[in-house]
């Protein structure tokens, strides 16, 4: 990582969050909570069919198989990676890459489009060719913010990090969202080209026309773990919180 800031292990006033404010902060993971089905009531993981057991132990499982943490010290590590995302910055890079003329001619005077097919940079920069205007100032932050909430849920759950921590590690995320995105709906768009860039999704499997909205097959529904049909369904929920919270919530 270069030159990043760690997330702040303390917060620094004594304000007390509300329960609104503490559920739109739960709500950062709400995708992943979702495809596991989790409730976002509380911010211990919950699912009426598993017992605390049974979900501590399941957690246990993904923060090792899928992210290496075995410790609280491994996992607040990730958490600040998740905070100062280098992934992201490479898609910036990208993106201004294809709104600049003299750089845009560059690219397609060495070929890059070609020599770089199917590899990931040339997935990312593909994507970043078809959201280099929605996704200008936001990037792809929110799959690292959505994961990063969601390990502090998980953390909870296992031990790792008490309620009083883990609400002090999200205050700072949440507020790190606020400033990068402007609307649930611009959260959920950068979280699924997150997730697709990390599968290693081109764009050509997932769009029939230049930019149609979520219109992912079923074949790609299996490869990202139906991402885009969990948000649709989000955000076509009235009772769900992203639809309910105001995004300008003050901290």
């Amino acid at each position: 990582m270069h030159n990043q800031s760690e997330v702040p292990c303390v917060i620094t006033d004594d304000a007390t969050l509300s329960s609104e404010q503490k559920l739109w902060l739960i709500s950062l993971s709400g995708h992943l909570s979702m495809q596991n089905g989790y409730s976002l009531n509380t911010l211990k993981h919950h699912n009426k069919n598993y017992t605390d057991e049974s979900v501590a132990n399941g957690n246990l499982s993904i923060l090792d198989n899928a992210y290496g943490v075995t410790t609280k010290e491994e996992l607040i590590e990730t958490l600040n990676v998740f905070y100062n995302t280098s992934n992201s910055q490479v898609f910036m890079s990208c993106m201004a890459e294809l709104t600049r003329n003299d750089l845009l001619a560059r690219y397609y005077i060495e070929n890059k489009s070609t020599a770089y097919q199917n590899t990931p940079i040339g997935i990312m920069s593909d994507w970043a060719g078809i959201h280099k205007f929605s996704l200008a100032r936001c990037g792809i932050r929110a799959f690292d913010i959505g994961r990063y909430a969601f390990l502090c849920r998980c953390g909870v759950s296992v031990n790792f990090l008490t309620e009083e921590e883990a609400w002090h590690y999200l205050k700072p995320i949440g507020k790190l969202a606020q400033t990068l995105f402007i609307s649930w709906q611009e959260y959920a768009t950068s979280y699924v080209v997150g997730r697709c860039i990390w599968q290693k999704i081109t764009t050509q499997e997932t769009y029939s026309e230049p930019n149609p909205d979520f219109n992912f097959s079923h074949d790609l529904f299996e490869k990202i773990n139906d991402t885009a049909a969990t948000l649709q369904s989000i955000l076509a929920n009235d009772e769900h919180p992203w639809c309910q919270l105001d995004w300008e919530m003050d901290f």
